[in-house]
Parts: C-alpha cells; sequence; structure tokens
C-alpha cells in the first residue's frame, strides 16, 4: 500500500474518530484506526462496537491496501508535523510516514481482525441541524453515565400526534422536549445513545450541514449518519424505557416563578455550602417569597432571598440537589422559570418561559432537621 495525503486533511479526519476509539476497549484492536486506501481515495475508520465513524480523505493512492494502525500514536504523530503532503507507505508489518523533513515508522497490524461496519437498510429520518442541537441541547444533560443501566444512559425519541416528544432520565431527574415535526404513525421508538448523539453533533458543527438524515435499522439494531464525507454509526439501546408519563406531576399547590439570573446567582452562592452535603440546598417558599439555605458542618451556613420570585398557594419547604436546577437554567437560559409542586418529596415540574416545548422533573431530597 502507498498513498499521499495533506497532513491537515489526515488530521482533521482523525478528529472526527476521536470519540470512537476507546481507551480500555473490548478487543485490543479496536484502540487503532482502520486505514483503507482504495482508487477513489483514503477511508479512516474507528469503531468501539457501538459507536463507529468512517471518514472518506481526498488522496492520490499508488498502491491500494488496508491496514490497522496504533489510534492514539498516530494522532499524536499526524498533529504535531506541518501541513503538507505525507507519503504512507505499508510493507511487510511496517508503515513509513513521510513528510518533507521528517520520517517515522510505525508497527502495524493485519486489518482481518478489524470488526467490518454493517449495511445499514431501513427507515430513513431527517432533522434540521438545530433540531438535533436542540434536542441534545435541551434533554442530553439528564442522561445516567451508569453503564449498568444503559437504557438510562440513551434519549428516547417517541413519535405522538403532536410531533416527536424525546426524553432522557437518569433517575433523579426527567427532561422532554417535544420537536415540531411530522413523524410517520408507524415510526417506532428509538433509544440513542446520548454520548454518541452528542459526538453527532459535534461533527455537525464543524462541516457545518443544516440538514442530518439517519437510517435506522430495526433488525441490525444500528442507526446510521451521513454527513458530508463523515459516516456514523450507533448501536440502537435497547430495552425497556421508564414509563416517564406517569413521572409527570399535574397537581400543583404551590407554585413559584423565578427570576432565572436571581435564581442562578443564589444557587452559585449556596453551592459553597452545600457541597459538604451532596450539593443538597433548601428552599423556604412563603407568600412573601422564597428563601434559599445551604448548610456546611466545616463552613456555615448561607441564606439568601430570590428577588422577583412570584408565588402562589401554600406554603412548603422543600430540598434539591442544587446541580439539578443548575443544569435546567444552563441549558435553557430562559428569563423565567416556573416551578409546580405539592408536597416536600414529590416530584417538580420546571418549566422555562421561553422554550414551552422544554418541560423538566426533578426529585426532591429528605433533609433532617
Amino acid at each position: 500500500m502507498k498513498t499521499h495525503v495533506l497532513q491537515e486533511n489526515l488530521q482533521r479526519g482523525l478528529t472526527y474518530l476521536a470519540k470512537a476509539i476507546p481507551s480500555n476497549p473490548q478487543l485490543p484492536v479496536l484502540s487503532s484506526v482502520l486505514f483503507e486506501a482504495t482508487k477513489s481515495g483514503v477511508i479512516i475508520s474507528a469503531t468501539d462496537l457501538y459507536f463507529g465513524v468512517r471518514v472518506h480523505l481526498q488522496a492520490s493512492v499508488d498502491t491500494e491496501g488496508t491496514i490497522v494502525i496504533p489510534g492514539k500514536q498516530l494522532k499524536e504523530l499526524i498533529s504535531s508535523l506541518p501541513n503538507g503532503k505525507l507519503t504512507l507507505e505499508y510493507s511487510e508489518g511496517t508503515l513509513q510516514i513521510k513528510s518533507e523533513k521528517t520520517k517515522t515508522k510505525l508497527q502495524c497490524q493485519s486489518a482481518e481482525d478489524y470488526p467490518q461496519f454493517p449495511q445499514v437498510e431501513g427507515e430513513t429520518y431527517t432533522f434540521s441541524s438545530e433540531e438535533l442541537q436542540a434536542i441534545d441541547k435541551f434533554v442530553g444533560f439528564s442522561t445516567s453515565t451508569d453503564q449498568a443501566r444503559p437504557v438510562l444512559t440513551s434519549i428516547l425519541f417517541e413519535p405522538t400526534e403532536k410531533g416527536l416528544m424525546t426524553v432522557s432520565t437518569d433517575g433523579f431527574r426527567l427532561s422532554t422536549y417535544k420537536v415540531s415535526k411530522n413523524v410517520k404513525g408507524d415510526a417506532e421508538k428509538l433509544l440513542l445513545q446520548a454520548k454518541a448523539l452528542q459526538e453527532v453533533n459535534r461533527i455537525v458543527k464543524q462541516v457545518e450541514e443544516t440538514e442530518i438524515s439517519f437510517i435506522v435499522s430495526q433488525e441490525l439494531k444500528q442507526v446510521y449518519f451521513s454527513i458530508g464525507d463523515v459516516e456514523i454509526y450507533m448501536r440502537l439501546i435497547e430495552g425497556e424505557y421508564p414509563p416517564y408519563e406517569k413521572i409527570i406531576p399535574t397537581i400543583f399547590t404551590t407554585e413559584v416563578e423565578f427570576q432565572a439570573s436571581e435564581l442562578d446567582d443564589n444557587i452559585k452562592r449556596a453551592m459553597i455550602f452545600a457541597r459538604d452535603s451532596s450539593n443538597i440546598i433548601r428552599f423556604a417558599i412563603t407568600e412573601e417569597g422564597v428563601e434559599i439555605s445551604a448548610t456546611s458542618p466545616s463552613l456555615g451556613t448561607y441564606t439568601g432571598q430570590i428577588a422577583g420570585s412570584k408565588v402562589s398557594g401554600k406554603h412548603l419547604e422543600i430540598a434539591f440537589n442544587a446541580k439539578y436546577v443548575q443544569d435546567i437554567l444552563k441549558a435553557v437560559q430562559s428569563e423565567t422559570v416556573w416551578m409546580g409542586m405539592s408536597e416536600s418529596l414529590k416530584p417538580v415540574l420546571c418549566r422555562p418561559s421561553d422554550f414551552p416545548a422544554a418541560e423538566y422533573v426533578i426529585m426532591p431530597f429528605k433533609v433532617n432537621e
């Protein structure tokens, strides 16, 4: 195999592969990059068996061939080289990479053991880049990172009569965002990996695509994205998603409308004292307004009045993980946020005034006096 490729093109392609190269792979070969020199150019690929990326690069190919190159070392080497033409030539287990002033040799493996990418056929879905990024922004942060419960690491895509409902939860909080788009009546629910979808959005921004289509194969349990010269493969998460509709409260005896900036400022101050107690902060809600407080055994206490809050209904004391509220404020960046609640240990519903398609549920915490 012998090919010529621009350093800047190869480096750009390797940045697309970054999240698909696992640091602790199930199979040793997965820590490498699959490098294919074909008549039409070069294809570089990486996968962790759940998420895979293939990138098509312009190149001049003298001799075709396919090899497996150590991923970390290749990425570090190429990023350290100056712009310009590189010549890559493989012979008897060794890849030689030449630039104008350098020559490097890397030991490589045969491509025989590298997993093949599937041929995905099935239902096609199309989104604007803004829609796909909004889904990640409004619900992506609520997914779990615990691989022991893979369903909770995913985002649910559920077709409804009024549009597409997207949902995420980690068991302590729930995020929903409704996309106003027509969905076929026979379309099935999908569970897409949240981290993989985040990576899709990162690549979409880099290649500046305005519309994204993906194909879903329920038979293969695979999703295929085509974004310019980049192909992305994502394995569908299998399992039964929690009945999220039952978690969303509908009856409220206490309602509060907060100025988001005032709420955020108070939470930041309270968090200084809440770090020793799992970030738990208290809200005391009365007709006079809302008081927020946090206590640290080693530092002391913080108490603050949240200016501009409008309260209706019963008095209530309730405690939250402050980070859950902060994550909502950061995602929506709304001028005001409404919260509806009924009891100190029942779920609380949050609605940002500027984004009516988004709703959030937070589970309160019991706090010992």
